[in-house]
């Protein structure tokens, strides 16, 4: 029997390309893709090893991973473990509870609609861009053109303007403020960095223009999971324990610890909800609603859909914001430029009168 079986890897390593071994971690459209494919593919009957075999065959750029998850499965691992060195880890979390709740291909199908839309949303952004970033390349050359050609011709022609007019700026000073703010953002990286992850989410979420938006993702990634939970028939106690099976570095394992402390001790989801406010209170009122789980499922779903589509159009307001932003602040290097263009002269104009 081990000879037979040892005869049997042999034989599928064989198969495999040289480089299975190194597959790289897929780009967000690949994910998509193959998240995509995997859910019609089970809508339509597949079983999980027959589409996966499928993909393989009919894909060729998603076929190198295809083949590793198709090597892992018969080792006996878990689909979501197979697909964990390719996937993004918030996917793989879901796909995990999915996986074992039996929601697996609707999972797919939302994973595969989020990550495109998030796709969308950055070509959207690339695309405002080019313009003013075009402006600014020019908006540069035309600053290096006045600083090293224009500045030394007024410096030849007017030394006692340009170096009273030069004077009022020191170099060190701006290398000082320069080396504090950097110093400032190195501290906040680290200080964010050493923070727990509903810590890290909770000071996310204040942050100026972005911070709306990563709440409502946040409240849509509780919202669902708990949607696929609850509509197995899971008990507040079970979530917990589910949840407590995530990686230790999970905002939802945390959840499920703060969970865990509070039934532990008699207290209540809103003495929880108090202490942490970047928790839903929509979810909490569900859980605390006395309805039915397949009640509470439901609302779940329908809040998360919420969250998925507020989610979007706050993304949306946020891309509105760059162009008038950039040009702003173009507007302004242009005129500082010609400013500090014009004073030397205007100077020397004045003394003369």
């Amino acid at each position: 029997m081990n000879s037979n079986a040892q005869s049997l890897n042999a034989k599928l390593h064989e198969k495999l390309p040289k480089n299975i071994g190194t597959v790289k971690k897929w780009r967000m459209a690949t994910q998509a893709e193959f998240f995509s494919s995997l859910a019609n593919l089970l809508k339509i009957g597949f079983s999980l090893t027959a589409a996966l075999k499928f993909i393989r065959e009919t894909d060729q750029t998603l076929k190198p991973g295809t083949e590793k998850i198709i090597l892992n499965l018969q080792t006996g691992l878990g689909f979501s473990e197979c697909a964990k060195p390719l996937i993004s880890p918030s996917a793989y979390y879901q796909l995990m509870i999915a996986e074992k709740h039996g929601q697996l291909q609707s999972v797919l199908q939302e994973l595969a609609t989020f990550d495109r839309l998030k796709i969308k949303q950055i070509q959207k952004i690339k695309a405002m861009m080019v313009y003013p970033l075009f402006l600014c390349f020019i908006l540069l050359l035309l600053v290096v053109l006045i600083h090293t050609v224009v500045f030394p011709q007024i410096a030849t022609l007017l030394p006692e303007v340009s170096a009273a007019n030069s004077s009022r700026i020191n170099p060190i000073f701006l290398g000082i403020i320069g080396l504090f703010v950097a110093l400032v953002f190195l501290m906040s990286g680290i200080y964010l960095f050493r923070q727990s992850p509903l810590k890290k989410a909770e000071i996310l979420a204040k942050t100026p223009l972005l911070g709306p938006i990563f709440k409502c993702y946040l409240n849509y990634y509780l919202a669902s999971n708990l949607a696929i939970l609850l509509k197995n028939g899971l008990s507040v106690k079970e979530i917990y324990e589910t949840f407590m099976a995530q990686n230790k570095n999970s905002i939802i394992y945390e959840l499920g610890e703060k969970l865990h402390i509070a039934l532990t001790n008699g207290s209540s989801l809103k003495k929880l909800l108090r202490t942490h406010q970047i928790i839903p209170r929509e979810i909490i009122k569900f859980l605390n609603s006395g309805d039915t789980v397949s009640g509470m499922a439901n609302s779940m779903t329908a809040y998360s859909k919420l969250m998925f589509e507020e989610m979007i159009a706050k993304t949306n307001k946020a891309i509105g914001f760059i162009q008038p932003t950039m040009f702003l602040i173009i507007g302004v290097t242009i005129v500082l430029t010609y400013f500090q263009l014009l004073m030397p002269i205007y100077n020397s104009v004045k003394g003369l009168y």
